[in-house]
């Protein structure tokens, strides 16, 4: 079996999210909807109703019958448990049907970062496993398919795991300067995670420049963090413990960084009237476990970064797997 199932897209179905024939089923044969985009569309209605029994009946069949937006519904909806019982296995392979599908899709196609988020969801499966299938944990294939959602996609969370992984040694050879520049891609996407790394990294350092920096990048993921709803648990805490500890000096040249970082200049005045609370001083639970010093690290690039699409991984992915008694994904 190839590595991806590439697939062409014609410019008249590239911009939808919805791939399907128009009508399913024989003459002989009566379906159970008019059409797998119907049986879609009645998916995502009983979905907003809060019928998740009516819903996922509708959006397995349209998954089946090759509507994308249907497999990536199912594959959210399986992998956060959210209205129905979280259920990893039949997630992943979701996310599996719908990277083989569109593995080598162009990355300006408006399908391509459901494609990247396919990837990524993958990734993060293969570095933890799933007891159930069973999966047995792979970091090393899972920093492959994070590159992949990452140089090919442009996607940030997989440049964020990425960086990760090579910033703590896992699956991959410990390079410090590959995790900040992946971080960096990252944070330039405004990916409250890995500004929030990056800056701890840079504040650490204890150089002045470098610190004002870092505690900018920290004002940046906190802000994201809470504009998401979510992170916030560790990454407001280093925010917070940042703050407190920067002179005057410093907390100003860090409000005049934030326009260089995508953020919004803020008057030094503000800063001094509104400062965060005191941090907690229970422990705050955060990742990487381990962080390198940036005497070794050296300054992330925070400016334009051009990633040229990747060559082929090199890994047999595997996909287009059988269907495992899903009846819903078809390779």
């Amino acid at each position: 079996m190839p590595m991806f199932s590439g697939t062409t897209l014609g410019s008249a179905l590239a911009a939808l999210i919805i791939l399907t024939p128009a009508i399913v089923g024989g003459a002989d044969e009566q379906p159970p909807y008019a059409s797998a985009t119907e049986a879609y569309h009645q998916g995502t209605s009983a979905m907003k109703a809060g019928e998740m029994t009516t819903a996922v009946i509708a959006l397995e069949y349209a998954a089946k019958h090759g509507v994308l937006g249907a497999q990536l519904k199912l594959a959210r909806l399986y992998n956060t448990g959210a209205g129905v019982s979280r259920d990893d296995t039949k997630a992943f392979y979701y996310f599996q049907s719908i990277a083989d599908q569109f593995a080598d899709i162009s990355p300006s196609s408006p399908i391509a970062k459901y494609a990247g988020e396919a990837f990524v969801a993958l990734g993060k499966y293969y570095v933890d496993g799933i007891g159930a299938m069973p999966l047995i944990p792979d970091p090393s294939y899972a920093a492959g398919l994070f590159r992949h959602a990452g140089a090919y996609f442009g996607n940030a969370e997989g440049q964020y795991q990425l960086g990760r992984l090579y910033l703590t040694g896992t699956g991959v050879e410990k390079n410090p300067s590959l995790a900040a520049n992946w971080l960096a891609m990252a944070a330039r996407k405004q990916h409250a995670a890995a500004q929030a790394i990056l800056g701890e990294l840079l504040w650490g350092d204890g150089i002045s420049q470098r610190q004002a920096k870092g505690l900018a990048l920290l004002t940046l993921a906190n802000e994201n963090a809470k504009a998401g709803g979510g992170e916030s648990e560790w990454i407001g805490p280093l925010y917070q413990e940042a703050f407190a500890n920067a002179d005057n000096a410093t907390r100003k040249e860090a409000e005049a960084l934030l326009p260089q970082l995508g953020g919004v200049a803020r008057s030094a005045t503000a800063a001094k009237v509104s400062p965060p609370p005191p941090p907690p001083t229970r422990a705050i639970a955060k990742p990487p476990a381990s962080q390198p010093s940036l005497s070794t690290l050296g300054e992330p690039q925070l400016g334009p970064i051009e990633v040229m699409p990747p060559a082929a991984m090199g890994l047999s992915v595997g996909f287009g797997a059988s269907e495992d008694g899903l009846g819903a994904i078809k390779p």
